[in-house]
């Protein structure tokens, strides 16, 4: 026995050292974490994500911020991997599409709307040739890089006049981004002195630990030099200097409340980060360093203690190397080449107008996918502002009388609705102050007559079935006997949208929708003040508004909201 145990003391003492280190090695895991994760995801450059990796302290907490920096928006807060360092690093945004609608009601409120443009040339003073990209989006988190430009932009209130800023980049923005390019090669090509640790692990046979960790740098190195060579590794490459980004924030309206305080910045510069190669690096960078912080621990055990500290010794080395590289490169989120111009509404040429109609139109896609009546009942609406409004006050009913000799009803082609959620983004742009729920029933029906399309502010609410309600119910005078303005409905094949027109000689077109469709010939009846406060009052259609003097009310305001969107017509 004693003969047994002498004939092999080196490995015996090896596998006790070993052992003990791997704990202490599994503890230490966590230095630098900090500095490794805000590398890993480009906060100093590409040459960061080979930095990153350099110590395998704090490895865990590279393949977390890889995994949420690969992780969708919507996601991140269900995987449980969203960060204070991810959301400055990348934001959180939404495309406004049905697709997106159930992670949306899981954030708390929006900080603003995004639209992303591609354009052409360098003076936004010109008209360019654009191309739109296919979404709009409600950012709930702002990156870090865009809130530092966004900060320069005075807030306007709600009754102020619109004013518009531009960004517009400095004149030595090419010389700055070109000095940051080449530092940014020297620091991945100084990243090659990762080969000396594999080299020495090489000559002591430690094979696996050679391949686990020249293969993880190898990769990081090819990720980084792919960045920079396609100019993504800052926002102020030449080579995305097309890709923008316009923004509306501040305090935005909802359907239920009137907005306040806002922002509109045109030509943000577009965080490179959301390409398409820094997901791709993200995604398969979590692989690779899960892989190689398992690999590393599993071999550790059956290395002698030489190779071990070896191998501690140049993890240290790394670490302090990696924090020097931190402190020296330079941000990717400060602004030093950022001018604002300030212009008014007037003064902006037709196609900087058209940027600013599709923030309004954003703004009104992110009310409905908000809206209490939910999106459904709103797949009819218009979306976007026209280039011309034919406004009437009243629909000319003895027209159309005339023609059918009817004094009941009328036949009448409705070709477009504008919803109140375009009528209240129109108005909280152009800073035309209202009341919470003003425009809740207000719309803007487009009717054809004599084959010409013509806008009529009107008024329409959402009807459902009365609720049963128990008599002997103690509570249920406690209840209003009808809807409040703000309540959800009961569905899709239940709910029904109903619309009052005034017309020419003071009676009112009354129409409703079947199957939530309005669009195209429709038969209304032609109703008197005092048959449409009949048919209000009868509690039929148990809706929130009682009498025809609330029907006209929201008919004013509709118009009111109109006068406002044709302002924003070039």
């Amino acid at each position: 026995m004693s003969s047994q145990s002498s004939s092999n003391p080196h490995r015996h003492t090896s596998l006790d050292v070993g052992n003990g280190l791997i704990e202490i090695a599994a503890l230490t895991s966590l230095i630098g974490s900090t500095t490794a994760e805000s590398l890993i995801l480009g906060n100093r450059g590409a040459a960061g994500l080979v930095w990153s990796t350099m110590s395998m302290f704090g490895a865990l907490s590279v393949v977390k911020a890889c995994i949420a920096a690969a992780t969708p928006a919507g996601l991140r807060e269900t995987l449980g991997v969203r960060s204070k360092e991810t959301d400055a690093t990348l934001g959180v945004a939404l495309t406004l599409n049905d697709k997106e609608l159930r992670s949306r009601h899981r954030f708390k409120g929006v900080c603003g709307i995004g639209c992303r443009i591609a354009v052409r040339g360098n003076n936004k003073d010109a008209a360019r040739s654009e191309t739109v990209e296919k979404s709009c989006q409600d950012i709930y988190a702002l990156d870090q890089s865009t809130l530092s430009i966004l900060e320069m932009v005075p807030e306007q209130e709600a009754n102020e006049s619109l004013h518009i800023h531009l960004h517009v980049h400095d004149v030595y923005q090419q010389k700055r981004s070109l000095r940051n390019f080449w530092k940014d090669w020297t620091g991945i090509f100084a990243s090659a002195l990762k080969l000396v640790e594999v080299t020495i692990l090489w000559r002591h046979q430690a094979l696996q630990l050679c391949l686990i960790s020249g293969c993880c740098w190898a990769f990081y190195l090819c990720a980084a030099i792919a960045l920079q060579a396609m100019g993504l590794s800052r926002k102020y490459s030449e080579k995305v200097k097309e890709r923008e980004i316009d923004l509306m924030a501040g305090q935005l309206p909802t359907p239920v409340k009137a907005g306040s305080q806002r922002k509109i910045l045109l030509g943000a510069p577009l965080n490179v980060r959301h390409s398409k190669l820094w997901q791709i690096a993200w995604v398969l960078g979590s692989l690779v360093s899960t892989a190689s912080v398992i690999g590393v621990y599993m071999t550790l055990g059956s290395q002698d203690s030489r190779v071990f500290v070896e191998w501690t010794g140049f993890q240290f080395l790394w670490l302090v190397l990696r924090s020097v590289f931190y402190h020296f490169a330079e941000g990717t989120d400060q602004v030093f080449n950022s001018i604002i111009l300030k212009k008014d509404w007037k003064a902006l040429n037709p196609y900087l107008r058209g940027r600013v109609r599709r923030l309004v139109h954003a703004l009104s896609l992110y009310q409905m996918h908000m809206h209490p009546r939910r999106m459904y009942c709103y797949h009819q609406d218009e979306r976007a502002i026209r280039d011309n409004y034919n406004t009437r006050l009243n629909f000319p009913l003895t027209i159309v009388q005339g023609r059918e000799g009817s004094s009941d009803s009328s036949n009448v082609f409705i070709s477009a609705v504008v919803g109140d959620t375009l009528l209240s983004s129109a108005s909280f742009i152009i800073g035309r102050k209202y009341e919470p729920l003003d425009l809740y029933d207000a719309c803007v029906v487009m009717l054809t007559v004599d084959g010409a399309d013509i806008a009529i502010p009107a008024a329409r609410v959402m009807s459902d079935p009365p609720p049963h309600r128990n008599p002997n119910d103690s509570e249920a005078g406690f209840e209003p006997p009808l809807p409040l303005k703000g309540g959800t409905n009961i569905g899709k094949p239940d709910s029904t949208w109903w619309y009052w027109i005034p017309c020419s000689d003071g009676s009112w077109l009354e129409l409703h929708t079947t199957n939530m469709k309005i669009l195209g010939e429709q038969r209304a009846n032609i109703l008197s003040a005092e048959q449409v406060t009949k048919h209000l009052a009868s509690g039929e259609l148990y809706v929130s508004i009682c009498n025809v003097e609330q029907v006209w009310e929201t008919v004013m305001h509709a118009r009111v909201a109109l006068e406002a969107l044709q302002t924003l017509i070039p």
